[in-house]
């Protein structure tokens, strides 16, 4: 979705687009995801306490956030950069970061339909369950802190009366909740059908079924190899999830990214169930009622580039749920479905020019936060490609915040651009 969202950006400023892609646009980790639109949820997954408590869920095969140890150098500097994110300072910093670019977040989804892109979007808000009332302050807080960074998220506390009168489906182990009204959600497969649509129907090339063999940077921009032989560019820009560090590898951009892997099941509904996105907090799982579907997702487990589906931790995805949901009928081999979330060491989203690489930008590394930041990541860089500056909310993504020692280059404005 980010690579789209980038493609519709540019093409719209009138840059000749062409969208490279392995397999079929959407068909990643885009396809299943819980579609959340949640700028009040930007902050980075490195946070204090968060270590101690993933080394603790090291031992819950079950548990919401896994690593799955492997004799790896690269895990193990991932490991101390993600550490050294932790620490309170840092995190803040790489909140205030990535809440610079979520700031626009609805406001690019608009624009996107506004120009035309069909998708399905729901606008109900996030409520978020909690079996222990206790744990509510603490959501609070964290609305409190995005607040003071000027987000306006609507929030409302709920005790059980309350919440069973907003949402009756919400079982009886729940104590209380917390509705944050200004969030979003959309079905992700749409938005990505609906983006190549619009860029099909703008002229743009849509490349599927087409595997980057090779970049080899050319004096005046790139060549991009596949398997039907080469195309060149004055600008490429690499999006392509938690498989962009290989690509990035390849061409001497050190990017310390690990994936991360998520489960989901989607089952078909008729009108009951939950009728807006629910977080189960303390299972870490979201719940999305779409037209006619509902999606169940969670689990962050850290084991390379590995899509194969672990049925011990999606059935524990869904027996959380149906703690917090009642009458919910959804099981582990309904449309199960694992992706591969971009996962840098610092837990900020990657997005700008390479300075070293003239004519290369990066556009990964949103962990959590993909379809929330696709299209405001899409207009932030375009304005980067064709103006030849970054603006505010692009700052403290840069891919050059891994590289000791930066260059000075001379951008200009492309005529054609790869994603």
């Amino acid at each position: 979705m980010v690579g789209l969202a980038t493609a519709w950006s540019l093409a719209r400023r009138g840059v000749r687009v062409t969208v490279i892609e392995r397999d079929r646009c959407g068909g990643a980790t885009s396809a299943g995801n819980a579609g959340w639109v949640t700028p009040g949820l930007s902050h980075p997954v490195p946070a204090p306490g968060v270590l101690l408590q993933s080394l603790r869920w090291m031992l819950d095969p079950e548990s919401p956030f896994l690593i799955r140890p492997r004799l790896d150098p690269r895990l193990a500097e991932w490991g101390l950069l993600f550490a050294r994110a932790c620490r309170r300072a840092n995190h803040r910093a790489g909140l205030e970061a990535t809440y610079a670019l979520a700031r626009s977040a609805t406001e690019a989804y608009d624009l996107m339909a506004a120009d035309g892109v069909a998708f399905e979007s729901h606008s109900d808000g996030l409520l978020y369950l909690v079996c222990d009332a206790g744990h509510l302050d603490d959501y609070a807080r964290a609305y409190d802190e995005m607040a003071r960074l000027g987000f306006d998220g609507r929030v409302q506390l709920l005790d059980r009366d309350e919440l069973t009168r907003l949402e009756p489906s919400v079982g009886t182990a729940v104590r209380g909740g917390l509705l944050a009204g200004a969030e979003r959600h959309v079905r992700p497969e749409t938005v990505c059908s609906g983006l190549v649509d619009w860029l099909r129907d703008a002229g743009a090339n849509v490349e599927e079924q087409a595997a980057v063999k090779a970049l080899v940077p050319t004096g005046d921009g790139w060549s991009v190899r596949t398997g039907s032989g080469s195309m060149y560019f004055d600008h490429v820009v690499l999006a392509a999830g938690a498989w962009t560090t290989q690509l990035a590898r390849s061409v001497g951009v050190r990017l310390p990214m690990e994936a991360a892997k998520g489960y989901s099941v989607t089952v078909p509904t008729a009108g009951e169930g939950p009728s807006r996105p629910l977080y189960l907090t303390e299972a870490k799982t979201a719940a999305s009622p779409f037209d006619g579907a509902l999606r169940l997702a969670g689990t962050l487990e850290l084991a390379g580039l590995d899509l194969s589906v672990n049925r011990r931790r999606l059935e524990a995805v869904v027996r959380a749920a149906g703690r917090y949901v009642d009458g919910l009928r959804a099981s582990a081999t309904d449309s199960a479905w694992a992706g591969l979330r971009p996962m840098p060491a610092d837990g900020l989203p990657v997005v700008g020019a390479v300075a070293s690489r003239p004519g290369l930008s990066l556009a990964t590394g949103h962990n959590l936060l993909g379809v929330t930041l696709a299209p405001a990541t899409g207009e932030a860089l375009a304005r980067s490609i064709v103006d030849g500056h970054d603006g505010p909310e692009l700052a403290g993504l840069s891919p050059d915040r891994f590289v000791r020692r930066r260059h000075r280059v001379e951008r200009r404005r492309p005529a054609s651009v790869a994603a």
